[in-house]
Order: structure tokens, then C-alpha cells, then sequence
């Protein structure tokens, strides 16, 4: 565990990799920096409650939409991206807006920035992949599995680096505040945000795995984690 005093002074930073880290949270008088859990305090079990029911519905609501419209159900519901984008927005959103009614006023500021975040950090790659992965497929020498695999991760990536400066530049424009940051760490214990962009990816190995049916849970997941910030 890394531990640093607390300063009062706060310099700005613009380099993304030099600030890909995740934000400290306070324990006696000190920072320590975790790699999920980026509470300044402990939310309380109403709030993670209220949160876990506001993602849960805001995710399955849409999803059920989409199940009826292609007469399936929600477990063999095939994902486009406006699919994915609707349901991640609706898991988000339920999450966020149900943990800040739930909870105090001053923490309001605190869901709505990770709200913001985890939707980009969702979304995002949902571009990055896609368009690494045409460029891959139409060169002849780059089209092959290994090219394929290392695009991916390229973009997911690059499109979780993407999400963590364009929820930045929203959320403290003027840059007043330290960034929500990630570090290399954190950035695989985030991983599940940009889960739904490797089923665009469309590899051999990712078609086999069931990420399609836990969607709605992982947007369900960001949304929760949004809704018990503090």
C-alpha cells in the first residue's frame, strides 16, 4: 500500500499516461490509494442499496425493450452498438440517480463525475475497437488472429485512456480539481466498464465466451458503483 501526506496544493496535470492513476482516498490523516474502491467515505447501506436497485432496473428495462423487439429474451439478446449504448446509459443512469436520492446532498457531485466516467469508460471503447479492428482486417499483411488480439486490446486501452481525459475535461473544464485517474492497475479492475466493446470485436476466442448475457449485470455494476461514490 502506497501512503502519502496530504497536500493543500494542487498543480494540474495534462499528460494522460503520467496521470493514469486512480484518486486517494483519506485514512487518518493520510492518502492511501486502492485500485477499486475510490470513496473519500464509506457510502451507507441504504445508499448501495438504492443504487444496486436503481442499476439493476435502468439496465433491464432496456434490455427487455430490445428482447421483445427481436422475440427473444434478454439472455439471447444480440448487441449492436445502439443496444449496447442504450443499456449501458440506462444502467448508469438508474445507478446514479437512485444513489443520489438516497443519499446526502454534498455527495451529489461525487455520483454525477463517476456516473460521467463510467459511462465514457462503457462507451468509448465501443468506437476505439471497432475502428483498430477494420484497420486490421483490411491489410493484408495485419489481417490474422495475433493482429486481431493485439488491436483489441490496443483499443480497449486506448479507449478506457480516451474516457478517463474526455470525463476530465467534462466534469472540471477549468481543471480545478485533481482528475479521476487511473493507473494500469486499476485500469483491469475497470475492465468490465468496456466489456460490451469486445463483442464487436467479433475474435474466435470472445464469440465463445457468454459477455452478451452478462451485459445487462456489468452495466447494471457500473451504474451501482456510480451511485454508492462518495
Amino acid at each position: 500500500m502506497y501512503i502519502q501526506t496530504i497536500s493543500n496544493s494542487y498543480q494540474p496535470k495534462t499528460d494522460v499516461f503520467n496521470t493514469f492513476k486512480n484518486e486517494p482516498k483519506i485514512r487518518n490523516g493520510y492518502r492511501t490509494r486502492t485500485y477499486r474502491n475510490h470513496n473519500y467515505e464509506k457510502a451507507e447501506n441504504k445508499v448501495k442499496l438504492s443504487a444496486a436497485i436503481g442499476g439493476i432496473l435502468g439496465a433491464l428495462i432496456p434490455a427487455m425493450i430490445f428482447a421483445k423487439k427481436q422475440n427473444t429474451n434478454i439472455f439471447k439478446l444480440e448487441y449492436g452498438i445502439k443496444e449496447m449504448l442504450t443499456v449501458s446509459s440506462g444502467g448508469i443512469l438508474g445507478g446514479t440517480v437512485a444513489g443520489i436520492i438516497a443519499d446526502k446532498k454534498q455527495h451529489t457531485k461525487h455520483k454525477v463525475k463517476e456516473g460521467v466516467f463510467q459511462f465514457l469508460n462503457a462507451t468509448v471503447p465501443l468506437a476505439t475497437i471497432p475502428l483498430i479492428n477494420n484497420f486490421v482486417e483490411n491489410s493484408p499483411k495485419l489481417n490474422n488472429i495475433p493482429c486481431k488480439i493485439a488491436g483489441t486490446a490496443a483499443g480497449l486501452l486506448g479507449g478506457m485512456v480516451i474516457a478517463a481525459d474526455l470525463s476530465n475535461r467534462i466534469i472540471d473544464p477549468k481543471d480545478k480539481e485533481p482528475d479521476r485517474k487511473l493507473n494500469y492497475k486499476d485500469a483491469m479492475a475497470n475492465v468490465d466498464d468496456a466489456l460490451g466493446a469486445l463483442v464487436l470485436a467479433k475474435l474466435p476466442l470472445v464469440n465463445h465466451l457468454p459477455i452478451e448475457t452478462a451485459l445487462p449485470a456489468i452495466y447494471a455494476w457500473c451504474g451501482y458503483r456510480a451511485g454508492q461514490n462518495n
